[in-house]
């Protein structure tokens, strides 16, 4: 079982042999106590490519202190840091289970191994109000690393630091007006805020750490340079819906289909900017697989809520509440589905792997010779290759209506081919959006963009349907009205037909 808490904190490079400052006086500080040294003993794990380290994840192993066991710290800011707590196990040399799987994102899936130990001997005083209540804790660290790579140094690396957290619950404003009043005293002894805050980095310094390994951005002016920008949000959006979904925090689903939307619209509709590769290739096809199934969940999301109400008034008064309460426990009931779903999705090799491809392309972009050309000269390319995709993706759509065929086969049918046209539609969009509207025509932009808005509402009416089909059944066998269900699916059919006509009129303008 594990534990975790907000830890806020500045570091300061003291010189060795130098006095601390006087701290009597700065940020409601009236009083200090300094207590015995005592000594602490980390050993700080990463993957063989230091996936944590470039995720700004440490990991460790610490003996000694009041807080011994295994740490997981995950930087929020350069003094913001969430911490979290797991028992210190009798066994040294393995991670717990429960911490692996906390990493499973961050560490991609690969084991963790040994990096550095970094020993300390620290001596703490503590900081407190005129109430005597404790402010914050100094902790003034001598501190010796060994790293334990094959190339590491055979001298460990020495240096002094002065680490000054706050106490829990204190506010980080609070904090913040407490380091910026610190500051000053410890400019007065020759001392400021460290340039590199983390042992472990400091520990590692010359190690060799492929992930951190980077290279220079593409020069400004290119698509390439568009791209590789589009790609670092896209992969920050990515692994921070993840985190809050794993953690069992609320998911935005909508939020996670765009993302997932935009990263196919990226690997796919600008394939030829990347090194032609398996993993690559595999990437894309994963990216696509992740923009359907958030899509999915978007579309259960959408429901819950809204999908028990008509459109107008009288229409909403005909509705009954034992009708509204199984739409709401149905809708309620597929969007949990959903989430577990991307959920699952989300810890599949494939998905990491596309994680991986994420990281060499924002990390270290190698593009190719077409990316490395002005966004208009691409954008010509990609608007060759996307206007008769989508075109023909509607055009799929909007013909489906095959009278020979029975009536379930063919609503299938049509959903399914609306499906994949909204979503082409929405990935050409997403697509465009990357090098703007100064690049792309700008009535192709806004006749796809058309397109996407009318196949959104069209998809959403035909899903309606179908679940309202459904309770209307369920209903039925349980004895109860489904005169309201009726009410409903007439108002969802009466768009869909709407969007159908519009649909058939977008195709004409792509």
């Amino acid at each position: 079982m594990s534990d975790t808490h907000l830890e806020i904190e500045r570091t300061y490079d003291l010189p060795e042999g130098g006095d601390l400052p006087d701290l009597v006086g700065a940020g409601g500080i009236i009083r200090t106590e300094r207590q015995d040294p005592f000594d602490l003993d980390a050993t700080y794990w990463d993957t063989e490519r230091y996936d944590l380290v470039a995720s700004h994840v440490t990991v460790r192993r610490r003996t000694g202190g009041h807080d011994a066991g295994w740490h997981i710290k995950r930087a929020a800011s350069d003094t913001v840091r969430h911490e979290e707590h797991f028992p210190l196990t009798d066994d040294a040399d393995t991670v717990p289970e429960a911490l692996l799987d906390t990493l499973a994102t961050e560490r991609r899936g690969r084991p963790l191994r040994p990096v550095v130990r970094i020993t300390t001997t620290r001596t703490v005083t503590l900081l407190l109000d005129e109430d005597g209540d404790q402010v914050a804790e100094l902790a003034d660290d001598r501190v010796t690393a060994q790293r334990l790579d094959d190339e590491a140094p055979e001298t460990p690396r020495t240096w002094r630091e002065v680490e000054v957290e706050t106490v829990e619950g204190v506010d980080e404003q609070v904090a913040e007006a407490l380091f910026d009043a610190l500051d000053g005293r410890f400019a007065a002894v020759g001392a400021g805020p460290a340039a590199v805050a983390s042992k472990l980095a400091r520990g590692l310094a010359g190690a060799p750490a492929p992930r951190l390994q980077t290279v220079d951005r593409p020069e400004k002016g290119t698509a390439a340079r568009a791209l590789t920008k589009r790609l670092r949000k896209l992969r920050a959006a990515l692994l921070g819906q993840e985190a809050r979904l794993r953690s069992g925090g609320s998911a935005d689903l909508r939020e996670m289909a765009a993302t997932g939307l935009g990263t196919a619209a990226v690997l796919v509709s600008y394939r030829p900017a990347f090194a032609d590769t398996g993993a690559l290739d595999r990437a894309a096809e994963t990216a696509e697989a992740l923009a359907r199934v958030t899509a999915s969940a978007a579309l259960a999301e959408e429901f819950v809520g809204r999908l028990a109400r008509a459109s107008s008034p009288a229409q909403d008064g005909l509705v009954d509440a034992v009708t509204r309460d199984r739409i709401a426990a149905a809708t309620a009931e597929r969007r949990g589905a959903a989430v577990d779903e991307v959920a699952a999705f989300l810890r599949t090799p494939g998905f990491l792997e596309l994680l991986d491809v994420l990281d060499d392309a924002v990390e270290r972009p190698q593009p190719t010779a077409w990316a490395l050309r002005s966004p208009k000269k691409v954008a010509q390319d990609v608007s060759a290759i996307e206007k008769p995709r989508v075109r023909e993706l509607v055009r799929d759509a909007v013909d489906q209506d095959d009278e020979t065929t029975a009536l379930l086969e063919r609503e299938t049918a049509v959903r399914e081919a609306t499906e994949r046209a909204w979503q082409g539609a929405m990935r050409a969009r997403m697509a465009m959006d990357v090098l703007g509207d100064d690049a792309f025509p700008h009535a192709l932009w806004k006749r796809i963009g058309d397109a996407a808005d009318v196949l959104t509402e069209r998809v959403r009416s035909l899903h309606a349907l179908d679940v309202l089909r459904a309770q209307a059944d369920a209903a039925e066998r349980a004895g109860e009205s489904t005169f309201g269900y009726g009410v409903l699916a007439g108002d969802r059919v009466r768009v869909a037909e709407e969007s159908y006509d519009e649909a058939v009129h977008a195709l004409n303008r792509v």
